[in-house]
């Protein structure tokens, strides 16, 4: 269990997306896509930036036309990462005297 300082600094770390409108919440798709990521048998960071990926990109999720590529899990988890590299890998490679090689803490990483 998770002292409150360690859930608000875990929070803090990630940032947190807008909360979105409540028409957007509560659509079928961004429930049920709520539900599959709870499901996940994934880290626990991992499924709290999924969720902000859920919040951050609400919109476009229900803006999307089922069926055309991927389904909406595999493109929560293809813009997550993404947001992921640009916040975290690109950059510590721009930052001066960094290491040749940077290995961060991905979030699914096992603790």
């Amino acid at each position: 269990m998770f002292s409150l300082e360690d859930i608000i600094a875990r929070n803090a770390a990630i940032g947190q997306a807008p909360i979105p409108p409540f028409d957007l919440r509560y659509h079928p798709r961004i429930v049920a896509l709520t539900r599959d990521v709870g499901g996940m048998s994934v880290s626990e960071d991992y499924r709290r930036w999924l969720h902000r990926s859920i919040r951050q990109y609400a919109g476009q999720i229900v803006a999307r036309v089922p069926g055309e590529g991927w389904d909406d899990l595999e493109a929560l988890q293809q813009v997550a990462l993404s947001d992921w590299m640009e916040l975290v890998l690109i950059p510590a490679a721009w930052r001066k005297n960094a290491p040749a090689v940077v290995r961060p803490r991905l979030p699914y990483d096992s603790q």
